[in-house]
Formats: C-alpha cells, structure tokens, sequence
C-alpha cells in the first residue's frame, strides 16, 4: 500500500488531521508547563527546557513528515493517528517523569513509538534518503530517553539533556538535504500551533483567576493576562508570520531547508518556550495579584516574555539578514517586570502588557 506523496510536490497548506495531531501537541505543552507550575524554581525550569526540547524535535519532525505525507489515504491517515496515540501517553507521562514509579520509563518508551513511527512514515516519502540518515540518530535520542526513564531521579535530567543536545546537533552531523518544504504548509502549520498554545495559556490563566473568587482578580487580572497574551500573538502575526513565508517561499530550495530548520525548529523552539514559561509566570501573577511575589516565581513571567522576545529576532534573522533592535531591547526591557513583582502580581501584569504593546505599536509604524 503506498503511504505517502513519493516524490509528489509538498503539501500547500495544513490539513484537519495535521489540526487534530496538534491538539495533542498542544496539551503535551501544558504537561510540560505542569512541571514547571509544580516546581517554579531554576531545577523547575531545567526540567521543563528538557522535556519540551525532546517534544518539539519530534513535532517539528512530523510537521515536516506531513509536508511531504499524503492524508487523503488511508495508510498515512493511520500512521498519523498512532503517532499521536503514542504523543498522548507520552504527555500523560510528562508530569511524573522526574518522580519514582513507572511514568518515567512510560514516557521513554512511547517517545520511543513516536520516533519509530515517525521514520516508518517518512520512508515511504520524497524524504526516504534523508531520514535514512537522520533517522538512525532521532532513534539513538529516543533511546536515551528510555535509559532515562530507568536511572535514578537524580541523573534523569543529565541523561534527557544528552538526547536533547543529540537531538539538535545531530542535522549537522548527517546534513538535511533531501527534505522539501513547501513554505506555505510550513508557516500555516507552526502557527496554528502557536496560537493554540497561546489559546491554553489564556485558559490556564483564567482557570486561576476564577479560583481566587474575588472580583477584581477575576475582572482585571483576567483582562491584564489577556493583554499580556494579545501582545504575544500580535507581535507574531501581525505581521511576521506572512514575512516568514514570504522570505521562506523565495529561498532557492537548496536554501529553504536549513533556513527553516534553524527559523522553525531552533528559534520557534525558544518562543516555545517562551510562551509556556510566561503562562506559568502570568498563572502566579494573578495567585499574587495583589501581594508581592517572592523567590524564582518573581522571574518566571520576565524571562518567558524575554525568551519570546528573544525567539521572535532569532525568527527574523534566520530569514532575512537584519537584526531587530527594537524587539531586542524589549526583551531587556520586560525585566522591568521584576522589580513590578516585588510590589504586586497586577503590578507585573500592567508592565509586561505596556512593554508588549508599546513593541507592537513601534511596529507598526516601520
């Protein structure tokens, strides 16, 4: 049975199936922010930087599996599907893989699934050649993660960390040619990634308010977290997402691959994070809305806006041979949240919001 599209052009825009694949995607993100809720402490974070960097390599390799995979068969539809059976019990894992008990193990091995699926799929492509050589090292990852998942809690972070420098290092050991993308499915893909994720970090954040049960934590500091939200996807799409596939599309397609692994694997990855680091960080804002916050939980939303920040210029310079200065200096500028923190969350809320907005508003009048 033929499982793909050969060696048929890539796909031109996102499919519902690919939509309902990252529904799963998404959900796994906020396991990982789960992590981090749990333990707000620089141990935290660790944990949850390596965690998310084995989650997004694999989504960023199906991302550019399904650019070449043919949905409208019943063999690749399947494939899809049990890739993401696999990314499910994956996320279900998440929360528990640094305690003890079987979670850990659990998660390697379905990581372990979704890696296997993910070459069984592609080697029925346009891409066969190139996973032949990526995929042996994709596996070698996936079986650090399940060694991981059996040595003691106190060496699973070290063991996660080598599958993720593995990982990301590992295009540059076996090279990427042989992969075709086709800009707009690559663009439209990834971005309705971001904006579900954008979506959760609103609804976790509202879930927060709502459990503090006074109006004006449930009425601004809502509205404040919004604020905060709106600025991350206005900065994102008001404009960069059609520039990104603009200057993705009229790359020669000798270019195209490593200007997208670097844009939409490397810096996605740190606004990624980004996001998932700032819901957190907005999360204990609105749980001190009106007192100080203390300790790392203080640098949480400061450092996640900064990192999208920061993700956003990487973004644009892997494209287009220019530096975005004014986005640079907002992200130095939103550590003007911490300070605002140690008086109140609202406080660091209203910051983070200006400091957005102002950003987007400079923008605009480039």
């Amino acid at each position: 049975m033929t499982t793909s599209r050969a060696d048929a052009a890539p796909a031109e825009r996102v499919r519902s199936l690919e939509l309902f694949f990252d529904l799963v995607f998404v959900f796994t993100i906020t396991q990982v922010a789960a992590v981090l809720t749990a333990s707000p402490t620089g141990a935290g974070l660790a944990r949850a930087v390596a965690l998310l960097g084995i989650i997004w390599w694999m989504y960023g390799g199906y991302a550019w599996l399904t650019n070449a995979l043919d949905l409208d068969r019943t063999g690749p539809r399947l494939l899809l599907l049990t890739g993401m059976a696999a990314y499910f019990v994956m996320s279900l894992a998440v929360p528990r893989f640094f305690d003890d008990g079987p979670f850990a193990l659990i998660l390697g091995i379905a990581y372990l699934v979704v890696v296997s699926v993910h070459i069984a799929a592609f080697l029925g492509t346009s891409g066969r050649a190139a996973i032949a050589r990526l995929g042996p090292l994709n596996l070698v990852s996936a079986l650090l993660v399940v060694v991981a998942g059996t040595v003691p809690v106190d060496a699973r972070l070290w063991v996660l960390l080598g599958a993720v420098v593995l990982q990301y290092v590992s295009p540059h050991l076996v090279g990427i040619g042989g992969f075709v993308v086709g800009a707009g499915h690559f663009v439209e893909r990834h971005g309705l990634a971001l904006i579900i994720l954008l979506g959760e970090s609103i609804i976790a954040v509202g879930v927060a308010t709502s459990d503090k049960g006074d109006v004006p934590t449930l009425v601004l500091g809502s509205l404040l977290a919004l604020a905060v939200s709106a600025g991350m996807w206005w900065l994102y799409f008001d404009r960069e997402e059609a520039a990104g596939e603009e200057l993705l599309d009229a790359m020669p397609a000798a270019r195209r691959g490593r200007a997208a692994l670097f844009s939409f694997g490397y810096a996605y990855l740190v606004m990624i994070l980004g996001v998932t680091v700032a819901a957190v960080g907005m999360k204990k804002a609105v749980t001190y809305f009106t007192e100080p916050l203390h300790d790392f939980e203080l640098w949480l939303m400061p450092l996640g806006l900064a990192g999208y920040l920061a993700g956003l210029v990487l973004f644009h310079r892997s494209l287009a041979p220019a530096w975005q200065w004014r986005r640079l200096g907002a992200a130095v500028a939103v550590l003007l949240c911490v300070p605002a923190g140690l008086v109140a969350g609202w406080l660091m809320l209203a910051v983070g919001a200006v400091i957005l907005a102002a950003t987007a508003l400079g923008a605009r009048r480039e």
